[in-house]
């Protein structure tokens, strides 16, 4: 315990609490918040918040509940290595397969939304390909630059991530001027919303899940909780504020009923997106929905499946 005090006490020399937050947000922030405004659709905005927020603060707590276990270790401690001496070797092989499990899906999910968001690109080019091929060509370019190296990785991603941030604010900044407030207070009609939040929690969960980077924070800055806490409350913030705007951006421009369409053809990226084009004002701002789409899937891609390889 002693040791624990004295290192929380020596400052961090050169390593601000904006990059770890930065880490954190980029962790959370990707091709998944995709999804969010469909599986919100049945419940609606106001709802939709209200899950939101609460999933936050859940796993907000999760992972400070994590980091206070982690700084009874040596920094550079895994998670498996957290597991194993606090819940034992059969619990720590449970854990290891559900984290397997879920990174799994994830791949997924993101080759499926990869696959129709490529379709949806060529589509502006007058190609169409099936759904099963443009997946496969998604997957395929990606997992080459996996296979190449971790380097490769960082380097690619930390290029999405600049271009990332570029086409999102260039993009949703217009939808959010165009916002109908008239559709985002849509009532509800149906007080069996419950349902609703049930189906749409593992969707929300896995938008906030930042929780692998918990040990990586404690090797970067040593035992210093005061530091890390601060970089991962804001870090998740920074996520809660992104996923606002773009339910708000969504949800305010396209109304309600035509969800049902969205939903009907799969819900998925390229569903999505053009959904967004026809309500657009420009096809420049069109262009840059679509890349932001792109680099989104592509990056969370590349994290997942390389934390996969590595696991």
């Amino acid at each position: 315990m002693a040791n624990h005090m004295n290192g929380a006490k020596r400052p961090v020399a050169g390593k601000s609490v904006l990059g770890g937050a930065m880490i954190i947000a980029g962790t959370t922030v990707g091709a998944g918040m995709f999804s969010l405004p469909v599986v919100g659709a049945g419940m609606w905005f106001g709802y939709a918040m209200i899950m939101l927020v609460g999933i936050w603060f859940c796993m907000l707590m999760s992972g400070l509940l994590l980091l206070e276990t982690n700084l009874h270790f040596e920094p550079g401690a895994s998670f498996d290595t957290l597991t194993r001496e606090t819940l034992g070797q059969f619990w720590r092989i449970v854990s290891g397969l559900s984290i397997a499990f879920v990174l799994y899906i994830l791949t997924y999910a993101y080759i499926s939304g990869g696959g129709s968001i490529v379709n949806h690109s060529l589509q502006n080019l007058g190609i169409e390909l099936p759904q099963s091929v443009a997946g496969l060509v998604f997957a395929s370019v990606l997992a080459l630059i996996v296979l190449v190296s971790t380097k490769a990785v960082d380097r690619i991603t930390t290029i999405m991530l600049g271009g990332m941030v570029i086409t999102f604010f260039l993009a949703i900044g217009n939808l959010l001027l165009d916002v109908d407030v008239t559709k985002l207070m849509q009532p509800d009609g149906e007080a069996r919303f419950v349902p609703y939040i049930l189906a749409a929690l593992p969707f929300g969960l896995a938008s906030f899940g930042y929780h692998g980077n918990v040990p990586s924070l404690v090797k970067y800055y040593g035992k210093q909780p005061n530091t890390i806490i601060k970089a991962i409350f804001i870090g998740t913030f920074l996520g809660l504020v992104i996923y606002t705007c773009w339910l708000v951006a969504t949800m305010g421009n396209i109304p309600r009923s035509q969800f049902i369409a969205i939903i009907a053809q799969g819900g998925n990226m390229g569903v999505l997106v053009g959904a967004l084009a026809d309500v657009m004002s420009s096809q420049w701002l069109n262009t840059m929905l679509t890349l932001f789409a792109n680099l989104a899937v592509a990056s969370s891609f590349l994290g997942v499946t390389l934390v996969y390889l590595t696991f």
